[in-house]
């Protein structure tokens, strides 16, 4: 029974003991290099021509493959290659291609070519390749920094914590984005094609313009019509041809109008 107890209050001592010890245990881990923490995210394995890529380098889609990005504000990022990441998933069954996470908390090598980076900024693609910078104008992001890095060497580089997700940035929140910007989101795909949001809204207006376009020709000869007769009642078929032959027309635009809808949607 003595002994029983002895036991317990060992073992109660010792988990006393770690209880008060953990928040300095957490604090020193927090403090450490974090190339040796894993990433949060599932990656999956892609092929690669490139030799000798690091840990935390940004990758970008290519005819060749993927490629460490070297254009500021890249959209076709295709992730952040990460060897420790939390899942790796093999889809193709190759056994050169390197794991990449697209979408999570990643580890990415990042400079401070463009200015400190602090927690909460958005971090881009840079000239260096393979390299993140902090994101000062619009453009493509690759996600949010969830820690400061500062060096006042802007050739050198280290490794930070980011909430990976492509995504377009406008620098100026005020306003909702200027006709460039508004352009650019449009019309320069991510690696996962056109948007599909202004796919859709220009083939609305497409066929909202047709249709208007239509019915404003069809009234207009249609009341032209109607006032010919009245005055001209011996030339009633005639006018009643104009009038047909209008209706055509009138679906004719309306008809061309649904199927340059449909190319849209196609893209």
């Amino acid at each position: 029974m003595i002994s029983a107890l002895k036991n317990i209050f060992i073992f109660s001592l010792c988990l006393f003991i770690i209880a008060i010890s953990s928040p300095t245990i957490f604090a020193q881990a927090k403090d450490q290099d974090v190339q040796g923490v894993a990433s949060m995210g599932v990656a999956r394995i892609v092929e690669t021509k490139g030799k000798n890529i690091l840990d935390g380098s940004i990758l970008s889609t290519s005819p060749g493959g993927a490629v460490l990005s070297d254009t500021p504000y890249d959209s076709q990022v295709l992730g952040v290659v990460s060897r420790d990441a939390a899942m790796i998933i093999n889809t193709n069954g190759s056994g050169t291609g390197i794991p990449v996470i697209s979408v999570g908390t990643v580890y990415v090598l990042v400079s401070s070519q463009e200015g400190p980076i602090k927690k909460g900024d958005y971090i881009t693609t840079s000239t260096m390749p393979g390299i993140g910078v902090k994101a000062v104008k619009s453009g493509y992001v690759l996600g949010i920094a969830l820690e400061d890095y500062d060096n006042a060497d802007s050739k050198k580089t280290g490794k930070i914590a980011a909430d990976f997700s492509l995504s377009y940035f406008n620098s100026k929140p005020t306003f909702v984005g200027s006709l460039s910007d508004i352009m650019k989101l449009a019309l320069f795909p991510t690696k996962d094609g056109p948007t599909p949001i202004f796919k859709y809204v220009v083939a609305g207006i497409v066929v909202i313009a047709s249709f208007v376009l239509g019915f404003m020709s069809f009234g207009r000869t249609a009341a032209k019509g109607v006032e010919a007769l009245g005055r001209n009642p011996a030339a009633g078929k005639i006018i009643h041809l104009g009038i047909i032959f209008n209706v055509a027309i009138v679906v004719v635009i309306v008809f061309a109008g649904l199927t340059v809808s449909f190319l849209i949607l196609r893209l």
